[in-house]
């Protein structure tokens, strides 16, 4: 099989986006009160192991639909549309599965898709730290215990779907016996390795840090892990490089996240607009905001931003899939890949921006609509490859920079 090989039929890929769109309605029924009170909907997560999404790009020859890069984005972009911090969340699941593919060795990878396949098993993966984030090499350690395992000691953050995760795979340096991380940083990233373990494994545990202006339902937490036994088949691999060969899995599953809050933002604006009346201004004695000229302007711009991004996620998905990513230039790729989600994550900006500027100020105020999702969409710059370090990257390769002493 190749990379990005379609294994789904259309008919199991028209079932799976049917129970996406019957679950965003779960969602969004959850939406306003997990963002108000700042918590992660964990009553939902019965609901989408129930849903059969878990298992859906995990390759048949495991027991999965095989459903491919495409495909699985559009499942994040349907339940965006219900509630796009609870999808996102629950897309960490799918990112997972998806970087697993090709991240883990075969052992691991065959173990960890049977869980998710017979026992609906949900995985987080926090690869972050305080330090630097994700392109920061882990200081979290695994220690040898001298009997072929580790014990893992450090913690990480933005650890998104904690509390609804049975598994979490994560980052850590593997050290000497002492405990010493490598001093030169090509050898630390040598021995940076994938690891995978149960999440009510002894000395995991969570600490609520997050309290954000935006994606409060994601529950993107503080994960600790202190002296957590971590047994020689919990091991997945190198890290560093594994990671960023498959990198799209992270950066189209996020643009399809965000792609879906623009696209609710749009049809939530559009519906106001259609109904709501000004009632007698200076302009007349009962004047419709449809008819205002700057509206109807203002609500096609929004439009044609939604309808960009859609395109350059559905092309991406292409690409991918006929293999045509192999032409651009390997050192620069998850820059190239990540243009998909600098477009939906920059477009979620512009559109809420003109959301409420075309609504007026009843979407200022706490609880609409529309300003969670203002406010939800200012974290599409975050998520890496960050929208500045995407931009650097491809500016660096533009220049022939890239590789330079």
């Amino acid at each position: 099989m190749g990379k990005h090989d379609v294994e789904i039929t259309p008919a199991e890929r028209a079932e799976v986006l049917e129970a996406a769109r019957t679950l965003a309605k779960e969602f969004a029924v959850a939406g306003p009160s997990a963002d108000a009170e700042n918590r992660f909907p964990t009553e939902l997560v019965p609901l989408y192991k129930d849903s059969g999404l878990p298992a859906i790009a995990i390759p048949k020859k495991y027991g999965g639909l095989g459903a491919d890069i495409a495909t699985t984005a559009e499942v994040s972009r349907e339940l965006a549309k219900g509630d796009p911090a609870i999808a996102l969340a629950f897309n960490m699941h799918q990112t997972m599965i998806g970087i697993f593919r090709g991240l883990l060795d075969e052992v691991t990878r065959e173990r960890v898709f049977t869980e998710v396949v017979r026992e609906h098993k949900i995985i987080c993966g926090p690869f972050s730290e305080d330090r630097a984030g994700l392109s920061g090499l882990a200081d979290t350690k695994a220690i040898p215990d001298g009997n072929g395992g580790w014990r893992i000691h450090g913690k990480k953050t933005w650890a998104t779907l904690c509390l609804g995760a049975d598994i979490v795979a994560f980052n850590a340096t593997i050290t000497d016996t002492d405990g010493r991380l490598p001093e030169d940083f090509t050898e630390h990233a040598a021995q940076e390795a994938v690891f995978v373990l149960p999440m009510d494994s002894p000395g995991i545990s969570i600490v609520e840090t997050w309290d954000t202006m935006g994606m409060r339902a994601t529950g993107t937490h503080t994960v600790v892990f202190d002296d957590v036994p971590a047994p020689a088949n919990s091991y997945g691999g190198n890290f560093r490089n594994g990671l960023f060969g498959e990198f799209e899995w992270a950066s189209v599953s996020f643009a399809a996240v965000y792609l879906g809050l623009a696209e609710k933002a749009y049809a939530e604006t559009r519906e106001i607009l259609k109904k709501k009346t000004l009632g007698a201004t200076l302009e007349g004695k009962d004047v419709a905001l449809k008819g205002v000229g700057f509206v109807q302007y203002g609500l096609g711009r929004m439009l044609v931003d939604v309808e960009t991004a859609a395109r350059a996620l559905e092309t991406t998905g292409r690409i991918l899939i006929e293999g045509r990513d192999a032409e651009w230039d390997p050192i620069a790729r998850a820059g190239f890949v990540d243009v998909t989600k600098v477009t939906a994550t920059e477009t979620a900006i512009r559109v809420t921006d003109a959301a409420l500027r075309l609504v007026g100020g009843s979407s200022f105020r706490r609880g609409h609509v529309l300003e969670r999702l203002y406010r939800d969409a200012r974290g599409g710059p975050f998520h890496p490859l960050t929208t500045d370090q995407a931009y650097d990257l491809l500016g660096r390769a533009e220049l022939g920079l890239l590789g330079a002493p």
